[in-house]
């Protein structure tokens, strides 16, 4: 038994490198290729009406992997979210500690959209465009989360605790990820989420990266290189589209003292287009997100 998972994890270490080299990132070949095609195939006959807008900030998205967008959200909005969020992530019966090796450090909180209701609302007109021109119509949300981060020292931040460390998520290459600035003042400097382009994400991964905490030759200077690295410093009610299966990505880190929080909604594809008028039908409990789970 002990052979056969051994030739197993083999097996998928030579998948990985292959598409580490052939596609640029962790992908399994096989999910790029016919993800790729599936999203292709729905872009030129899109189930609904296209609005320009969205048409080209989702072209941004298939382009660099990411776009950063105002979502235009009403006044007062975000700060009721904010608020929402502070009142919850106090709460032990609402949140879950979810750190890889110090349980505290992450806390996620349950069913966001049913103990932050106005979360729902930042799902834009513009979002919702986006989103119909980047998977021709046919998505669902496939979860929301909203957590906080807090700080770790250079010692901690060697392993890993909550994406700290440059990675990609293994996900199928069409799952979509859209994060929303919470905090006031995420600088580069003091925390802000950080990711590379696709472009970027090729070049590192045929110059020496490796896997997650494993990078060698030109690939490491390349990672942290101010010019490649696009911080998501936005001010607080902005949001970030990523796709984190193509685009190397890690979490900030707080400055000593203080946390980060943020709101994440994950898309995939769906066979057709809903017609209920609300983008969370049919959204049922994120199951991730529970006691002995790590983020």
């Amino acid at each position: 038994m002990g052979s056969v998972g051994q030739l197993a994890r083999v097996r998928r270490e030579i998948a990985f490198e292959s598409a580490r080299v052939f596609w640029g990132n962790d992908a399994w070949a096989e999910n790029n290729r016919g993800q790729r095609r599936l999203l292709s195939r729905w872009r030129a006959d899109p189930a609904v009406p296209l609005m320009a807008e969205g048409v080209e900030l989702a072209a941004e998205v298939v382009r660099l992997g990411y776009a950063v967008q105002d979502p235009g959200y009403r006044q007062g909005l975000i700060e009721e979210v904010r608020r929402g969020y502070e009142r919850v992530i106090e709460d032990a019966s609402a949140t879950v500690d979810m750190g890889g090796r110090i349980r505290e450090v992450v806390r996620y909180v349950v069913e966001p959209t049913r103990q932050v209701p106005a979360v729902r609302e930042l799902l834009s007109p513009l979002v919702l465009r986006t989103l119909d021109a980047y998977y021709g119509g046919r998505w669902r949300v496939q979860h929301v989360r909203m957590w906080r981060i807090g700080h770790l020292t250079e010692e901690q931040r060697q392993v890993h605790h909550y994406g700290n460390l440059w990675h990609n998520d293994q996900h199928p290459t069409s799952t979509l990820k859209f994060f929303v600035q919470m905090n006031d003042g995420v600088t580069a400097e003091g925390g802000a989420f950080r990711l590379h382009s696709i472009p970027n994400t090729r070049r590192i991964m045929r110059s020496g990266y490796l896997g997650q905490g494993w990078v060698k030759g030109p690939a490491r200077a390349m990672l942290e290189d101010p010019g490649r690295v696009i911080a998501f410093d936005a001010p607080a009610g902005f949001g970030a589209f990523c796709n984190t299966t193509l685009c190397l990505h890690r979490a900030g880190i707080p400055p000593e003292g203080t946390t980060r929080g943020m709101v994440q909604f994950t898309f995939v594809p769906a066979e057709r287009p809903d017609r209920s008028g609300d983008p969370f039908h049919g959204l049922g409990p994120d199951t991730n997100v529970a006691e002995g789970k790590f983020a």
